[in-house]
This record gives structure tokens, sequence and C-alpha cells, in this order.
């Protein structure tokens, strides 16, 4: 009698624990409000190294393995490079699609010395695209929107990336990017 009674009382705490468990996370996910890809650029300063979630349409997928995707802002122009991490891969079927994204901030410092390297190599006809801070290497762009939208060259994106530096107090060009921790079904 003392074990059976035993047994079932360890199964209550047991339960009451997972049960919190559960709960906690629900309540965290119910209170992270979905980010565009734009809020992300202006406020990605104070996100950096937090978990946030973030939404937008996927307009470039890596071929190769899956291993990141780049989701657009307002315009193509304004995009966020996601790494997979442990969402594992991501697929070319939701290229066009909208997603959200739970991960980690990240931000890659460009310098002047880095922009200066990337100039060299635009000069010489070669890619420029360091840390993928220019979006993804692909031709032009994807027709995502249907190819009514005018892509930002890489000569006017490297002119816009030193303004930025220019306009820095911190003497450097900020590129944010997300390590990916899951997709998020948007209906739950």
């Amino acid at each position: 009698m003392k074990k059976t009674l035993f047994a079932l009382l360890a199964v209550a705490v047991l339960f009451s624990c997972t049960s919190q468990s559960t709960q906690k996370k629900d309540e965290k996910q119910a209170q992270t409000i979905a980010l565009s890809v734009d809020e992300i650029q202006t406020k990605g300063k104070e996100l950096v190294g937090k978990e946030v979630l973030v939404k937008g349409t996927v307009t470039h997928v890596c071929k190769e393995a899956g291993a990141r995707c780049f989701i657009m802002g307002s315009t193509e122009d304004i995009s966020l490079r996601i790494e997979a991490g442990t969402i594992g891969s991501f697929t070319q079927e939701q290229m066009g699609s909208d997603i959200q994204v739970r991960g980690i901030l990240r931000e890659v410092q460009l310098s002047e010395e880095d922009l200066a390297e990337m100039k060299k190599s635009a000069e010489a006809g070669e890619s420029a695209n360091k840390n993928h801070a220019l979006g993804h290497d692909g031709p032009a762009l994807h027709s995502v929107d249907g190819g009514k939208h005018d892509s930002t060259s890489q000569a006017k994106k490297l002119e816009e990336m030193d303004q930025k530096l220019a306009d820095s107090k911190e003497g450097y060009v900020p590129v944010y990017y997300l390590d990916g921790i899951a997709l998020v079904d948007e209906k739950k």
C-alpha cells in the first residue's frame, strides 16, 4: 500500500513539474511578438544576443543543403539572413512564402577595411559579399513579388554602406542575422 501511494505521489510531482515547465514555455512564446525585418534592422543593436521572433517573405534559399535563407522586409533590398541552426534546413519550396522564425539575433561588424576590401572585389568584377552583408550572391533577384521590383546593385549597396559607416558612432556597419532555433507556426 505504501509503495503504491509513494508511486502515485512521485507521478503527481513529475506531472506537475512537467506541466509547469510547458506552461512557462508557452507563456514565454506568447509574450514574444513577431518583429518585421525592418524592425530588426532598426532595433538590432538592442536585440543582439537575444531570442527574437522574425516574420518575413523568403526571397532566397541556399541550394547547397538549405543551410540558410533570406527573408525580406518592406522591400527586397531590406533583408535578413537566417542560418538554419537547429531548424536543420530550409527548402526551395519555401521560396516566396511567409515564415516566422525564432532565433538568436547576431551581428557582424564591418569596418572601413572590410568595406575597402569589398569595393576592391566589386571593381575586379568579383562578389563583394563579405559575410553575406549584401544579401545573397544569386543573380539579380528572384521573382518573389512577380518580378516587379528594382534591385539595388552591388555598387549601390556598397555606397549605402559607406554612408552608414560615415554616420556610425561606433566606427563600423552592423549586419544582423539570425541563428535559427525553430520555425513557428503562425496559427498557434
